[in-house]
């Protein structure tokens, strides 16, 4: 299971269009996930916060900031 907060490597996956009906982030591109889509803990590297994501909590509760969500 994926957390906020926690590092993870994740190894085959496929890049599509973020144009769903409900989006995390306003970012133009999302990760997708396929069967061969392998996930695991990674230690803590350097970052670089230039993505504004939405906690996974606020799209739950209907906090989120319409701005970066589309749909309801």
């Amino acid at each position: 299971m994926l957390e906020e907060n926690q590092w993870k490597e994740i190894r085959t996956f496929g890049v599509i269009e973020n144009c769903g009906f409900v989006r995390s982030t306003t970012h133009k591109y999302m990760i997708e996930f396929m069967n061969a889509t392998e996930v695991t803990h990674s230690d803590p590297r350097e970052t670089v916060l230039f993505n504004r994501f939405t906690p996974f909590d606020y799209i739950i509760e209907d906090t989120a900031h319409t701005e970066n969500l589309v749909g309801k």
